[in-house]
């Protein structure tokens, strides 16, 4: 069976558009890991809402200099990397695209970036001059469409561009050849990106962005029909694992409905939430239980290489691993999911949205038998995954040895996914996987 699983995994791994993915995000793995940190740093530092902020009262030690100043850092850091995340990952992904067919990579990468930029702007040009490009198509969040369009503009470089071979010295005649001879799928590539942003402008097309998805969120954070929460919230996971992070971002932050103030109104004045009248509000059970902010998945995997760190084949894995440990126990997962990576690895599309699905349905059993009361009380940013549903039970002592039992189900679950990666990478690594 783990045989059958390595090869089918290794020809979809072989598929152009997943080896030029699996290459971007890793060659993108140091921007997302500082901008992962800075993140954490934002989160739990520099926000009133933030873990350490309110347990140290940072609010009357740091001075409103030091304050403002490291929230200036840390917003401006998130910024230039996690908000302008789809313009590298658009030229990476064309670049290596057109490697693959042995075509001009910079020029492809150069034409993906003026495509990304231009359908950005066309997005926002009904706003203030100031602002001329939309974030929401450009952030991180929006991975997808930004290897979309990258592969896109490869794949015209491959069916119209000229063969290239790198050369050492480059003067400036070969240079002239070579861009002479990237004009025409070049033009063809620019086209193609003014006729998507003329789409976007004049039909006001949402795509993958927060207004594309905002009946989801909704009705996955008031639905209080556990089926229904388990059904989207697999939808939401899937989206998560192709790139699109802004269902299972706006589900992670804080909600505030008339559902869930029903739950904390009648927590307060019972005193404990074991019998509120919403018992399984997907905005409550996906990021308590379903991905524990990180912690289901991404934590399992990277707790799994540090147990197998003595594996030779295993270091760099294991250095990205310890390099990510901190934020992603603090709940900021994007810089270990774009560096192993996980983000549009096929292997680990099934536990993405499994794990999630099971952590959610045992914890739903759980709630239903009165085994844990429900999680409704706010909770401060930067919580370690595995303890959000503790405090958002107001210290329910049973409720953390729940989801520490969860968290250890999980770890058994990825250590066979694991063993499968780890092949696919040596049969790769040794040459039975087609290379660039």
């Amino acid at each position: 069976m783990i045989n059958l699983s390595t090869k089918t995994i290794l020809k979809i791994r072989q598929l152009s558009f997943f080896r030029a993915a699996q290459r971007t995000l890793v060659m993108l793995m140091p921007i997302a890991v500082i901008g992962t940190y800075f993140n954490l740093f934002n989160d739990l530092i520099f926000s009133p809402d933030g873990l350490i902020y309110n347990i140290f009262g940072l609010d009357k030690i740091m001075t409103d200099h030091f304050w403002y100043a490291g929230s200036f850092v840390c917003r401006g850091m998130i910024e230039v990397t996690f908000g302008v995340f789809g313009i590298y990952a658009s030229f990476f992904m064309a670049r290596y695209t057109a490697r693959i067919y042995h075509k001009d990579s910079t020029m492809s990468g150069i034409a993906a970036v003026l495509i990304m930029l231009f359908c950005s702007y066309a997005t926002s040009n009904s706003r203030p001059r100031h602002g001329s490009f939309t974030g929401g198509f450009l952030q991180i969040n929006a991975l997808f469409i930004a290897l979309l369009v990258g592969f896109g503009v490869g794949q015209i470089f491959h069916l119209f561009g000229k063969n290239y071979q790198q050369v050492e010295n480059e003067d400036t005649k070969w240079l002239r050849r070579r861009v002479w001879n990237a004009t025409l799928p070049f033009m063809i590539s620019l086209a193609f990106g003014i006729l998507l942003g003329i789409a976007r402008y004049e039909l006001q097309i949402k795509v993958l962005d927060t207004a594309s998805f905002s009946e989801l969120v909704g009705r996955m954070q008031t639905t209080n029909n556990l089926a229904e929460v388990l059904f989207l919230s697999a939808i939401t996971t899937l989206l998560n694992w192709m790139g699109i992070g802004y269902p299972l971002h706006a589900l992670s932050g804080t909600t505030s409905n008339a559902y869930t103030a029903e739950n904390l109104t009648y927590a307060f004045q019972n005193g404990s939430s074991w019998n509120v009248p919403y018992k399984f509000l997907g905005s409550s059970l996906i990021k308590t239980y379903g991905t524990m902010g990180g912690a289901s998945v991404i934590l399992a995997i990277i707790v799994i290489l540090l147990m197998r760190r003595m594996q030779e084949n295993n270091q760099t894995n294991v250095a990205i691993a310890k390099i990510n440990l901190l934020p992603v126990a603090f709940g900021s997962s994007l810089g270990f999911s774009a560096g192993l990576p996980v983000i549009l690895n096929p292997l680990f599309v099934l536990p993405s949205v499994i794990i999630p699905l099971v952590n959610m349905a045992l914890a739903g059993l759980a709630i239903s038998l009165h085994m844990i009361p429900v999680c409704v009380y706010p909770i401060l940013k930067g919580t370690p995954g595995v303890l959000l549903s503790f405090f958002g039970t107001n210290g329910n002592w049973g409720t953390l040895w729940f989801t520490i039992a969860l968290f250890v189900l999980d770890v058994c679950i990825m250590w066979s996914i694991m063993k499968i990666n780890e092949q696919v990478e040596e049969m790769l690594k040794a040459g039975k996987g087609r290379q660039f």
